[in-house]
């Protein structure tokens, strides 16, 4: 069985042990999720050779929630505890997340160190696991968007099982072919990439797991906001101090965030994130292949990265 990588505080590291008692923990924090769809997903994993763990609230349904927020937190609390489980994936995001953050047991977490992956709504236990325990996260592919043919591009595929087994390389990110890296605010940055969804982000300031994010290159990722409410959040975030305590921004994917087309009297997108990007005052990239779209790499946050965005335009960001 191929080995897995595991969070340890601050860093990446491979879990060279042998793997035949070793499991793949799957839940589902936020959103209830068709059982047919992970079904399928999970022979996806053990078609690769991985053996898989459910949650025992996995497929719970309360209202729009999988479960109450109590079976949601106990799921997420018995993976960390377990053991066998080496990797966390979620199932989908939607809604939920954030309304579990005071049920977690962060002490026992932090001693007990592995990859959470999932994005959108995710994006809630990314931070908190980062900020109270240290955590490296991984920003990438829920287990049935591995099989939605408008989000299972190959590129999205072969990084995720590149990352689960370790092969997740250092240096510059992997692009998927033809696409670049765009300079918007030219400069240089570095620090650890904290981040996620837009939405997650602004919706904890002011509560206490609000993402501090001081010296880091701050991820952000959106999907069906319209500019306005582009506008709204990303001054949430300028108000808050946030793009005062990072050291650069990098921006992935902003799928069906543009302005509905012959409306007079808007802004586009691409004029609301240079606004924000100016107003910083920080180095901004575009084109981080993270997100809601087609391309969603395998992206860990909580390592060390260093980014560049050039004065001719083109951009360049290294993992170490």
């Amino acid at each position: 069985m191929k080995s897995l990588i595991y969070a340890v505080i601050g860093v990446m590291a491979v879990c060279s042990a042998s793997f035949s008692a070793e499991y793949i923990g799957v839940v589902s924090p936020a959103s209830c999720i068709n059982r047919d769809e992970i079904e399928a997903a999970i022979r996806l994993l053990e078609a690769h050779d991985y053996k898989v763990k459910l949650g025992e609230y996995v497929f719970a349904e309360n209202g729009y929630l999988a479960g109450t927020d109590q079976q949601r937190a106990d799921d997420i609390n018995a993976m960390f505890r377990d053991d066998e489980v080496k990797m966390i994936l979620c199932t989908r995001g939607g809604y939920g997340a954030a309304r579990i953050l005071d049920l977690l047991d962060y002490e026992m977490i932090a001693q007990n160190p592995k990859p959470l992956i999932g994005y959108s709504d995710i994006t809630a236990l990314h931070i908190v696991l980062g900020e109270k325990c240290g955590l490296t996260t991984i920003h990438g592919p829920m287990l049935p968007s591995l099989l939605r043919p408008n989000l299972a591009s190959d590129y999205t595929v072969e990084n995720f099982f590149r990352g689960i087994a370790g092969e997740y390389p250092s240096g510059e990110i992997p692009m998927p072919e033809g696409k670049t890296l765009k300079a918007v605010v030219p400069g240089r940055a570095e620090g650890i990439i904290r981040g996620g969804n837009l939405t997650l982000i602004a919706s904890l300031v002011g509560t206490p797991y609000e993402l501090r994010g001081d010296g880091a290159l701050l991820f952000l990722e959106e999907v069906g906001e319209k500019p306005y409410r582009i506008d709204r959040m990303l001054n949430q975030l300028w108000q808050s101090g946030l793009f005062d305590r990072v050291n650069g921004i990098l921006l992935g994917d902003f799928v069906n965030c543009e302005a509905p087309e012959g409306v007079a009297g808007t802004f586009s997108l691409e004029d609301v994130l240079k606004h924000y990007a100016e107003l910083s005052g920080k180095p901004v990239l575009s084109g981080i292949p993270a997100g809601h779209g087609e391309y969603n790499m395998f992206l860990p946050l909580g390592v060390y990265a260093r980014m560049e965005a050039s004065e001719d335009g083109s951009g360049m960001l290294e993992i170490d």
